[in-house]
């Protein structure tokens, strides 16, 4: 009886195509893993820069830094489409496979993850930064407005169009 209960435990051999293709599921879900991270980093990176613009800048610069923000964020959706399909062809085959070696794997979804919340976070913050200025850039536009000086005209300016002299003689 234990040859048969260790038979049982040991899986079948797998066919040489069957684990190829594995392999190439867990090489391009760890490479999408990746590369996701890297984009998070980067839009982290943004973020931090966009705050100090927020704080200091112009609103050109802050316009700009909105723009590419947005890109970052198309960027990371566009990815994250192509990441689910791999997430559950990866979770089928580890589900199928003993022994698969998914620590470095789940190492990368947690950073991964850590670097969402991260994300999520600084954008809040920026969120909320960005308010406060537009909010101190209305009040100044409402000063400008509301400045006497700017209705005041100057005495020189009056409806006066374009006046013909007599030079001659």
């Amino acid at each position: 009886m234990p040859d048969k209960a260790r038979a049982a435990a040991i899986p079948p051999a797998l066919a040489e195509s069957e684990v190829k293709r594995r392999v190439a599921v867990l090489k391009r879900f760890k490479a999408l893993l990746l590369e996701q991270k890297q984009r998070f980093t980067r839009y982290i990176e943004v973020l931090d820069k966009q705050k100090n613009i927020i704080e200091n800048g112009k609103t050109e610069d802050i316009l700009a830094y909105v723009g590419l923000e947005e890109e970052l964020i198309a960027g990371i959706g566009t990815l994250q489409k192509s990441i689910e399909p791999m997430r559950v062809l990866y979770e089928n085959i580890a589900g199928k496979t003993a022994g698969v070696n998914e620590t470095e794997i789940s190492e990368i979804s947690r950073a991964l993850e850590n670097l969402k919340t991260e994300a999520v976070r600084r954008a809040e913050d920026n969120k909320v930064l960005l308010q406060k200025r537009a909010s101190i850039l209305g009040n100044e536009l409402k000063d400008l407005r509301g400045n006497p000086f700017n209705k005041r005209k100057s005495i020189y300016a009056g409806g006066q169009g374009p006046t013909l002299f007599d030079i001659s003689g």
